[in-house]
């Protein structure tokens, strides 16, 4: 019986690719904001603090640094690892 050298292929696999760089990204994302918010840069921490709703100003910023570091995880993931990545 011969053995196939290559294994089957995973249909997932693009898939799982994409959702481990953004979720990295993503995380990368929220340490950036609370490194942001934590030090007071522009004194964002403290005008987060006074508003009146400052859970929704942080849910706010949470979602765009999110979705905008989570995007660049998934572009960093194509250009820079995929195509090193071996079959």
């Amino acid at each position: 019986m011969r053995r196939d050298p290559k294994p089957p292929h995973d249909p997932w696999r693009l898939a799982k690719f994409l959702a481990l760089h953004a979720a990295t990204g993503i995380v990368a994302g929220w340490v950036c904001l609370l490194i942001l918010l934590w030090l007071d840069v522009g004194g964002l921490g403290s005008l987060v603090a006074r508003a009146e709703r400052s859970e929704m100003a942080t849910v706010l910023l949470a979602i765009g640094f999110g979705t905008s570091f989570g995007f660049v995880g998934i572009a960093w993931g194509v250009l820079a690892v995929l195509p090193h990545e071996k079959d």
